[in-house]
């Protein structure tokens, strides 16, 4: 490789490693607005919400999953037409 193959392979990667950084700089200075603008966003989403909202995702589970402690009448099933079951020691 000549000399001026190594000038320009060292001088590619510069540019790169340069641009690199300048993202990277960008992203730095970015980063503090956009964590302001998340956690105003995240207070107005969490002082405007209803109090039947705020339950949590596993809430659901439980009211379902606990008959006894919530009092609720359980669904009535259906009863199965035409099932047939197999002995399973043959």
């Amino acid at each position: 490789m000549s000399f001026w193959g190594i000038v320009g392979l060292v001088f590619l990667a510069v540019v790169i490693l340069s641009f690199i950084f300048a993202l990277f700089h960008m992203f730095f200075m970015i980063l503090p607005a956009a964590l302001v603008i998340i956690g105003i966003i995240w207070l107005i989403n969490h002082f405007t919400k209803k109090d039947d909202e705020n339950m949590s995702a596993n809430s659901n589970f439980d009211q379902w999953h606990n008959w006894g402690e919530n009092k609720e009448p359980r669904p009535k099933r259906k009863k199965v037409r035409d099932a047939k079951t197999k002995d399973v020691d043959k």
